[in-house]
């Protein structure tokens, strides 16, 4: 009897050493809430900023938003580009959410849609999936997939990936409207990441392609 009284004792020692470690790792780790990049390529420049932000921890309400701006190198382009999501998430569980939001392009103006949210963040990874519904004017369906991969080769450095992809589909005349596949490889220093990026942008149902090659720079805080 008193082995197994000193069993459960070693037992219960060893969870709730490794149930304050698992907390004590999160409070060393804030993910983080604001990045900014640009990208500088051969055809055009590129800038994104994101925006992750708790409101209410209690309530589990959350804001995120995604802007992008793309300008050809000349003096006045129509090609330019603006596109803008911004949504209020409620936590369900796990990682899942629900969402509703609007978004804005230069193409089409303001849109107000619905949609689900997958977020899973840690030191080294984040994946995000994110499908939504626009269900004014003419009706869409979208998806926005991000990879973002940081393994650490020391204490201040870690290597850097991400890939992001965005479908956008016109349910009323069945055809692709909008999407893209953006690809880094890098560095990443303390706050900073840089190296090689690749834009892959196509548009409307004839699925017209521009490709960008460059170099990227992005703030994480």
């Amino acid at each position: 009897m008193k082995k197994i009284t000193y069993l459960s004792v070693l037992i219960a020692a060893v969870f709730s050493t490794n149930s304050s470690t698992a907390q004590d790792s999160l409070k060393t780790f804030k993910p983080q809430t604001v990045s900014v990049e640009e990208l500088v390529g051969n055809k055009r420049q590129f800038l994104q900023l994101t925006v992750n932000k708790i409101l209410d921890e209690k309530k589990n309400i959350g804001l995120f938003s995604i802007s992008s701006y793309a300008a050809d190198y000349k003096k006045y382009s129509v090609e330019n580009e603006y596109q803008n999501s911004t949504l209020v998430y409620h936590h369900i569980f796990g990682g899942i959410s629900i969402n509703s939001g609007a978004s804005f392009t230069s193409v089409e103006g303001l849109k107000n849609f619905v949609g689900l949210q997958y977020l899973h963040q840690s030191k080294s990874l984040t994946v995000l999936l994110m499908p939504t519904y626009s269900f004014l004017n003419n009706k869409k369906v979208a998806g926005l997939a991000l990879i973002e991969y940081k393994p650490a080769i020391s204490q201040n450095w870690a290597l850097y990936s991400r890939v992001q992809v965005h479908y956008n589909h016109d349910l009323e005349t069945k055809s692709h409207f909008r999407s893209y596949a953006y690809s880094r490889l890098g560095f990443t220093y303390k706050y900073f990441s840089f190296g090689f990026a690749h834009n892959y942008d196509r548009y409307g149902a004839e699925k017209s392609t521009k490709n960008n090659y460059g170099a990227f720079l992005k703030l994480s805080i």
